[in-house]
């Protein structure tokens, strides 16, 4: 099912913003958010439909010509109770009924409190005011489609009818098939809120605290192939967030604002030619799926450990930094199929 709409986005925001304190913030743009130069790469912007991804479609519509987006429904399965059943009865044939036991409590009883909460809603207000800060107010209109399948050819038709150079996605569950990904001249890359190949999958940050492995908390910008998450890294770099405190949601989420000024230099090496992706042939792969209880346990015992340990540490910032550059750092999960 998709429909075609003209859009204008903006942000609404149902409490004021402020900073981590609580106090009101004093926005001051840049005079040049206004006033940028002509776009050269034409975009489609691929993603589900939230405030996050807005900040996206803005930051995209200044740096690139954004003919157009897709928003998917892929991840919003939660929003319904047939959606939940549907969702249920794929991972019970895909994983069995324990583990598909252990991910519905999990949701149940932690996942779907938190996205309703007053910290995700607070969370939500850092992002939106960390963003304004730097680059405005987040607006845009343009065309957009809503769709349950990406590949459909419907979607297909609106990709092509924009002729882009490239598709920019995140938050999306969707596996992008070779005929959708090869109508842009350049492909279509991921930004993913985890480091590849050692964190591919989902929920990339609540496993890598899971498993302790803080200097995997960052960001990594691949173009997507015939694999999950397991395309050419062009991008990999640290998160700018706290691991003892901060949600795996928020710094998934502040992992990919936090890459913006180093995919403004990915664009323009795309423009000219002149880019090379990363070497990761060395590396170890480990794909991650959906928490469960038993998983947020062990979760929330090894971070209380980090409770006391100082940021400033070497355990945090030394790896943070070392390891998206050496990959021969530390250890690696056991792959696990999303």
């Amino acid at each position: 099912m998709s429909f075609l709409r003209r859009a204008c986005f903006s942000t609404e925001l149902n409490f004021p913003l402020t900073n981590g304190q609580g106090d009101p913030l004093s926005l001051t743009v840049p005079f040049s958010y206004y006033h940028r130069g002509q776009a050269m790469l034409r975009s489609v912007f691929v993603g589900s439909p939230n405030r996050f991804t807005l900040l996206l479609t803005h930051w995209l519509s200044m740096h690139t010509d954004l003919r157009g987006t897709v928003h998917t429904s892929s991840a919003h399965w939660f929003r319904s109770l047939k959606g939940c059943l549907q969702f249920a009865r794929k991972r019970l044939n895909r994983v069995g009924l324990l583990k598909m036991t252990d991910e519905v409590f999990y949701y149940l009883l932690l996942q779907r409190k938190y996205l309703y909460s007053a910290a995700n809603a607070n969370n939500q207000n850092r992002l939106i005011a960390f963003y304004v800060r730097r680059h405005g107010w987040p607006e845009w209109q343009g065309d957009s489609i809503l769709a349950d399948n990406i590949n459909s050819p419907t979607v297909l038709q609106f990709v092509r009818e924009r002729r882009p150079d490239l598709i920019m996605a995140v938050c999306t569950n969707d596996y992008f098939g070779r005929t959708l990904r090869t109508i842009p001249r350049l492909g279509c890359f991921l930004w993913h809120e985890g480091i590849t190949p050692e964190y591919k999958g989902l929920y990339a940050p609540f496993w890598a605290i899971h498993n302790l492995d803080l200097s995997m908390l960052g960001y990594t910008v691949l173009r997507m192939n015939d694999g999950y998450d397991d395309g050419e890294a062009f991008l990999q770099g640290p998160a700018d967030v706290d691991p003892r405190t901060d949600s795996p949601h928020y710094i998934g989420h502040k992992a990919i604002l936090d890459s913006l000024p180093a995919v403004e230099g990915l664009l323009g090496k795309l423009e000219d030619g002149t880019v090379m992706p990363l070497s990761t042939v060395t590396r170890r792969s480990a794909t991650y799926t959906y928490p469960g209880l038993s998983d947020w346990l062990r979760f929330s015992a090894r971070r209380k450990r980090l409770r006391g340990t100082p940021l400033a540490g070497p355990e945090f910032v030394e790896p943070l930094r070392l390891r998206v550059l050496d990959s021969s750092i530390g250890r690696f999960p056991r792959d696990r199929e999303p």
